[in-house]
Parts: structure tokens; sequence; C-alpha cells
């Protein structure tokens, strides 16, 4: 069976006028970059009652951190637009910038302002003249985009800013984190920072920070003296052609014993890292973990699971729970535009999972195929959910507050992961990713098979 690289359009066409789980284009993924930054502020240079209200999905999902107060806008009227908008930009930004001391502006743009923003982007290079912080614009029109493509587009638009890379055979273990979606300042992200810090130590090498991390500026921007950038997945294709002088490594997510493992190794053969050093640090890891995980096996053994995740995170989460012997009959990717069947069946091949084919029957030991769906509305997704339900039920789903709000009057147990999350909240640091990931992924796993909220 070959998989073929494409978005599953949806069959009746009507699709297309329906949500999907990621309708907010690249201005939530910009803003959500603006979030995870203190100090930065969004400057919406818009039109009156053209406010960020996609910013309430941030407030319902962060318990740690309120958001209001990184965003302003400048209110455009009719006239302005007519007449140009570059002036009330200039001035609103001067003085708020008095008000508040940021240590970075960026502005955004709507679609009525486009079209006739002849004047902005002189008014933003002036605003650079004036002002003694740096200033991004990204224009962020309409639905274009997505939250992943946005919150990329914000990563690339810091890469310039950052410090130099450091020189010198010191700096040659030196790396630094690229990609990570830091969607709210709570202790799951606290968690996964730190294990993934905690592995890159003990294997060797110095890291110098995290984009993003929910530092400050002033202490993010230092991330740039690493030698080494590794770009998890949310920041694939950032570093394109950077010719900066660093060398980009771009893996899958250490989510997973085995995908953890294979995140390592891969590290360790890009930088030239002693393969005893990864070896020593994974057999113990795994020393540790296995016997833990192991308790749990008959619990989850078997059990149907589907997941509604953005891809790269879907394809982790099916190679892990294949890996703990669940049966995965259903992915809905959820990443909008980014949604790829493709780029799923690869990163799960990466990650060591491999599954049947259909014209090779006598390959039974492997993982059955799961049916994946990519593109479709929320309400597509149901429908296919509900379909693969009738040929068996599926008491578990790996999604969002989406499917949780969907299934909530069903039998069906939703765990819920990435965003938006607004019933499930961290105050004790619980990482999903590296090998202590793995173990509260399987306490998460097995909470919900046996019902234990």
């Amino acid at each position: 069976m070959s998989v073929v690289d494409t978005t599953v359009e949806p069959p009746s066409g009507i699709g297309r006028f329906e949500l999907r789980d990621s309708d907010a284009g690249d201005l939530l993924g910009i803003f959500m970059g603006v979030h995870a930054l203190p100090g930065a502020i969004m400057l919406l240079h818009t039109t009156v009652g053209c406010k960020f209200k996609t910013q309430l999905q941030i407030s319902d999902h962060d318990w740690g951190r309120e958001s209001h107060n990184q965003r302003l806008w400048t209110g455009v009227d009719d006239a302005r637009i007519i007449q140009g908008s570059g002036r009330r930009l200039v001035e609103f930004a001067t003085t708020w910038y008095e008000r508040r001391r940021p240590e970075l502006f960026v502005v955004t743009t709507n679609a009525s302002v486009e079209l006739s923003a002849f004047d902005v982007a002189s008014a933003v290079d002036e605003l650079r003249m004036r002002l003694p912080i740096p200033v991004l614009y990204l224009k962020a029109p309409g639905h274009e985009g997505s939250l992943y493509s946005g919150y990329r587009r914000w990563l690339r638009a810091l890469m310039p800013l950052l410090d130099p890379a450091d020189g010198g055979d010191g700096a040659a273990r030196s790396v630094a984190i690229g990609g990570y979606m830091m969607d709210r300042f709570e202790m799951d992200h606290a968690a996964n920072v730190n294990e993934l810090r905690r592995m890159l130590t003990a294997c060797g090498l110095d890291c110098r920070g995290a984009l993003l991390d929910g530092s400050p500026w002033t202490r993010l921007r230092t991330a740039g003296r690493a030698r080494n950038f590794i770009w998890l997945p949310d920041g694939h294709g950032v570093a394109e052609d950077a010719g900066d002088g660093r060398k980009h490594i771009e893996t899958d997510l250490p989510l997973g014993l085995n995908g953890t493992t294979v995140f390592l190794e891969r590290l360790g053969k890009d930088l030239g890292l002693q393969s005893d050093i990864i070896e020593s640090f994974r057999d113990r890891e795994l020393t540790r973990a296995v016997p833990l995980i192991n308790r749990a096996l008959p619990v989850m053994s078997g059990a149907r699971v589907a997941v509604f995740q953005p891809t790269a995170l879907a394809a982790a989460l099916t190679a892990f729970l294949v890996e703990l012997g669940c049966e995965v009959p259903l992915v809905c990717l959820t990443d909008a535009t980014d949604a790829s069947v493709g780029k799923f069946f690869d990163a799960c091949g990466r990650l060591g999972t491999a599954f049947d084919d259909e014209s090779q029957p006598e390959k039974a030991c492997l993982a059955h195929r799961p049916r994946v769906l990519a593109g479709l509305s929320r309400n597509e997704q149901y429908l296919g959910f509900v379909q693969e339900c009738e040929r068996e039920f599926i008491g578990l789903v790996v999604g969002t507050s989406h499917q949780k709000a969907l299934l909530r009057r069903s039998d069906v147990r939703v765990i819920e992961m990435g965003f938006p999350c607004a019933s499930k909240h961290w105050l004790y640091p619980t990482p999903s990713l590296g090998y202590n990931g793995a173990v509260a992924l399987v306490q998460r796993l097995v909470d919900a098979i046996m019902g234990v909220f």
C-alpha cells in the first residue's frame, strides 16, 4: 500500500465551510509566540472592532499567565484607511512604549489595513529608528496560514535578533533548542524544558536555552550563542539557508521510550558525540523506566485509542501507543494546512513503528495500519470516529478540549494534550517528553483506561 503525501479533501465539499481544529490562521500562532516571550507586545494595527478575540483561547488554556497585557490595537478608522494610517501607528506605538517599556514590539495588520498599507512599512521603519527596542513587522491578514505556520514565522523573525554564535573550541558542544511550542506558563512546559535540558546535559552538551521556554528577551537572546540548534518539529524549516555559522539539526519529538532514544542517537551522530556516552545514559534511563511501565502493560495491552493531534505529535504518540501494545485504529491530523498523511507515516517509520500492508498479509506481526484523516473539519473528524466505533468501540481519545467537549456525554474518555486544553491544567511539574515523560504518559493512560480522575 503506497502512502500519498496529500491532504484528504472532504468528499462532499461541504467541510470547507466548517470549523477545523486550527482555524485562527497565522495571527494566533504569532500571538502564541508573543505570549511565550515576557516583555514582548503585539501591536495590532487594525480597524475598529477587529481586536484579537482568538486570544481568549489562550486565556482559557493558560492558568499560569494572563495574555491580555501583551496585546494592543490602534483602532484604525475609515478615514485613516483612505488617507494612510502610518502616522497613527507611529504615534500610538511611541506613546505606548513610554507607558509600558516593552523589550520588543511586533506589528501585525488585518486584511482591510493591508488593502491600503502603502505607508505601514515606512511607519515601521520610522519606529525602528525612534525606539531603542527591536520592532518586527509580520503581516497576518484574514485566515491565512495556521497556528503552526504563524509560530514558525515568529521564530524565523527572532533568529536574526539573537546573539551571535560563540567561537572557539569550548563552544563546540553548546546547543539550543528551537521550535518548542510554549503555549502556556504551566508546569507541564516547565517540566518538558527541564527534561530536555537534563538529557542534553547528561550526554555532555551545554544547553544555552530554548526557543521558546518562557524566558524574557534579555535571557532568550543568549540562546543564539549556541553553535548548534536542535529543531523540534514546530520549528522545522525556520533555519533553512540560515548561513549563520551554526549547525541546525531537525528532529522528531523525543516522546516515548523509543522516540526519546531515536532523538538522542540522532544528536549523537550529528554532533559527533561518543556513542558510549549516549548508550550509557539510555541504558540507565531504560533500566529505571521500563520496569515501571511494564507494570501497566496488562491494562493497556489491546486498548483501542484514537489520536486527534497535529502531524508530528500524532506520529510520536501513535508510535508510543503501538510500543505499549495499544491499537490505534484512527488518527485525525489537526494542523490544518500543515497536515500531511505522508509526513505522519514517515515520522512513524523514523520512530521505529512499522505498520502492516494489505498487499502483504503474511506480515501479521506488524502493527495494524491506522486510518489517517487530514484536512477535515471537526464535524468530519467526528463522523470518521463514529464510523470506526461502529466497527469496534474506541474507548479512549488523545485529543484537545475540542474532542473533550464533543464526547463529554459519551462513554469515551479523553486525555487532553496540546492546544487548547481548557480543562486540563498542571500545577505540578509533569513532562510528556523524554524518558520521564514516557512514564508520566503511561500514568495518564492507565488513569483514563481505569476511569481514575
